[in-house]
């Protein structure tokens, strides 16, 4: 009895979730400095020069995400998730698992980009102590998002590993009777 791919189809409907997310943040408005500084709150023990900062900061990562190399990152990764669940669905597990693959490298890319266009988007922060603390974050944010999307490589290739064992055995089998 062959067993479900239960892993795949969490891993799809994460990643699905994930490029629906992605889409819908693409197709908004990228909004305008004014809006954004309108938006913005005043809060107590931050001084005029922190605010522009973090509008600028805003601005820029709002800017980056509506670029035309994430925008292509994003409607591939869309695409390919979409790919990967009809082959799920129609039982093509090797297509299925080799597109997932993709799904997934492409992620480690997006994930590279984004990291380079928020360090470059921290440059515009002159406060130190802020521009230290928004530099952590997105280092660890996408080292984290890097972690995970290599940890379901590992998973993927692993079970793609099993599943030609598998069949290596079952061939053995078929030749030996």
């Amino acid at each position: 009895m062959k067993k479900k791919p239960i892993y795949l189809w969490i891993l799809l409907v994460l990643s699905a979730f994930i490029s629906a997310t992605s889409l819908f943040g693409m197709l908004s408005p990228l909004p305008s400095k004014e809006v954004l500084r309108t938006a913005q709150k005043q809060v107590a023990g931050v001084s005029a020069q922190q605010l522009e900062d973090q509008l600028n900061y805003t601005y820029r990562v709002a800017e980056s995400t509506h670029s035309i190399f994430n925008m292509v990152l994003i409607v591939l990764s869309a695409i390919l998730v979409v790919v990967a669940i009809v082959f799920l669905v129609r039982k093509n597990l090797q297509y299925a698992n080799y597109t997932y693959v993709g799904y997934v490298l492409l992620a480690i890319i997006g994930s590279i980009y984004s990291y380079v266009t928020l360090q470059d988007a921290v440059q515009l922060v002159h406060d130190e102590t802020m521009r230290l603390g928004i530099s952590v974050i997105s280092q660890a944010v996408s080292i984290l998002s890097i972690v995970i999307n290599v940890l379901f490589l590992a998973l993927v290739f692993y079970k793609i590993w099993r599943q030609q064992k598998a069949l290596a055995e079952e061939e053995e089998t078929e030749d030996a009777v």
